[in-house]
């Protein structure tokens, strides 16, 4: 599979924070070449500018997507990435697989169990890769810390707790239409947790507050506990909040015979010594640079699985359907107060 100069085509969907993320990786990607940028009017004059300061005019081709039947059509175009606001994935996924194009895509799939289900039917069917972006999974320390537990490091895993609590808090207009802070972020932990034990929950527990009243008023929170129980008996903890002056992002594992952690990565490597001792440098600020190097991991492993490369998806149909049922569980369980069993 190759196209122009022996390169996959691309076509971006969305030019927002993730897709300017996207955008970045597919340019630096030797194997692949960007054709196209589909974007909303408002968002149309961002895409451009990119285009423009990135020399990439008559290569690159900026549309909306009442005017991407040429896209589709475009033999050049091998795959697609979806970073489109979550009400518009369904579609530009089932448009894309209709036209046998790949499809790399922010999560979700699709708003619903249901919808997500189908399409990974009719990828299947038409055999064409489709893919749901967990890129936690591809950074060096998170995936080192899954290797030292499936090797038997800590002895018999007892507890992974994962700490995610956001930098800076998103504005009021996005978390309006985020899903809900357990499918905004703590769908990440928990494919994450669940990653590292290598089960499915069985049941799940939560608690929650929203510190901040506009959050409160629109049925949200902004901080909460989870608890996933597996059925070796391992105990999943993650903490959630919005509200953090850094992008705090750690995960441990402890089992019987020892513990392993991954810290939050400091932005450089530099230290400072005074009277008062060591200093490192700041903690990273948010997503795109501190899990940088986990999206061009990511974009490369579908590359690969394109290419014949490697045979299968790091992340699977079930995978992602259990990410998004868990979240759904923590939901229910924050507005009951109840445990919610997912057997």
């Amino acid at each position: 599979m190759s196209g122009v100069e022996g390169k996959l085509g691309v076509a971006l969907f969305g030019c927002g924070r993730a897709g300017t993320i996207h955008f970045h990786n597919v340019l630096r990607h030797r194997q692949l070449s960007l054709r196209w940028i589909v974007e909303i009017e408002p968002g149309r004059a961002q895409a451009e500018a990119l285009v423009e300061e990135n020399y990439l005019k008559g290569q690159t081709t900026v549309t909306t997507w009442e005017k991407c039947d040429e896209l589709f059509s475009d033999p050049q175009v091998h795959f697609v990435v979806v970073t489109t606001p979550t009400r518009e994935h369904e579609k530009v996924v089932s448009r894309a697989l209709q036209a046998g194009k790949g499809v790399f895509c922010e999560k979700p799939i699709a708003l619903s169990l249901d919808a997500t289900e189908a399409l990974y039917c009719e990828a299947k069917r038409l055999c064409v890769p489709l893919y749901c972006c967990f890129q936690r999974r591809f950074d060096p320390g998170f995936s080192s810390l899954r290797d030292k537990v499936k090797q038997g490091s800590i002895g018999k895993l007892h507890m992974v707790t994962s700490f995610s609590r956001d930098s800076p808090v998103p504005s009021l207009a996005y978390l309006r239409t985020s899903g809900g802070i357990f499918h905004d972020c703590g769908v990440h932990d928990i494919d994450l947790v669940s990653w590292v034990v290598g089960e499915d929950p069985c049941s799940v527990f939560v608690q929650a507050k929203a510190h901040q009243k506009e959050i409160g008023e629109m049925g949200d929170v902004d901080t909460a506990a989870i608890i996933l129980t597996y059925p070796s008996g391992v105990l999943g903890t993650i903490h959630l909040s919005r509200h953090s002056k850094f992008y705090d992002q750690r995960l441990e594992a402890h089992g019987d015979q020892g513990v392993v952690c991954c810290a939050n990565p400091p932005s450089t490597s530099l230290e400072f010594g005074d009277a008062a001792g060591f200093h490192t440098s700041p903690l990273q600020f948010s997503f795109p640079t501190r899990y940088r190097v986990a999206y061009a991991a990511e974009l490369d492993h579908f590359v690969d699985v394109l290419t014949k490369k490697v045979s299968a998806l790091m992340v699977t149909c079930d995978d992602t359907l259990r990410a998004s049922r868990v979240a759904t569980a923590c939901d229910q369980s924050f507005k009951t107060g109840q445990p919610i069993s997912l057997k």
